[in-house]
């Protein structure tokens, strides 16, 4: 005679979930001046707007997990977003199984644990992905929050290194700027 036997199992695991995205891009600035008095003034322009010089001389602006990382020299922009949470998945399966046929209790014990892991791999995964598409989101939000500013900095670096050409061409006669428009005329005595 064969007896049926039920077995329950349930698994449940807390995993440290991290995602990222980036994207980096060359500013455009004119050589003006020698590249390395085009990287002071953008490195005095950036430190201006709340940069943070970093030991191996890139400039980070950072608000939370976002951040803007500039090297003067190369005009290299990387801007990142990062995403973390901590996230509890909890699996339960039963399972039937006669003692006279079939796979005896702790084979089948084992197999539904392989199927909760699976399981819960799976939902971690599905959690990971939602995970990194909120930090892809953020990143294109960020983008296009600081494209207005990027373009500003490179526009004022310019007017700088223009003025300081000037200055070495001759005498500065008469500068004049229209924030509005970006028209700078400068007369010079050469």
């Amino acid at each position: 005679m064969s007896r049926a036997y039920r077995i329950t199992l349930k698994e449940s695991e807390t995993r440290r979930l991290t995602a990222g995205d980036e994207i980096s891009t060359r500013l455009e600035i004119l050589e003006i001046l020698p590249p390395e008095d085009m990287a002071t003034l953008l490195r005095n322009e950036l430190k201006g707007r709340g940069f943070e010089e970093q030991p191996d001389g890139t400039l980070v602006r950072k608000d939370g997990d976002l951040s803007v990382t500039v090297d003067p020299c190369t005009g290299e922009v990387t801007v990142a977003a990062g995403a973390e949470a901590t996230v509890s998945q909890e699996a339960r399966r039963d399972a039937t199984g006669f003692n006279d046929i079939g796979p005896n209790e702790g084979a089948m014990r084992d197999r539904v644990k392989d199927q909760l892991k699976q399981e819960l791999d799976k939902r971690f995964e599905a959690e990971q992905q939602k995970l990194q598409a909120r930090a892809t989101e953020r990143l294109e939000k960020h983008l296009n929050d600081i494209q207005p500013e990027v373009s500003e900095v490179v526009n004022k670096v310019t007017r700088d290194a223009l003025k300081e050409k000037a200055r070495q061409m001759g005498t500065v006669t008469e500068i004049s700027e229209d924030e509005e428009t970006g028209n700078l005329t400068i007369k010079l005595e050469v």
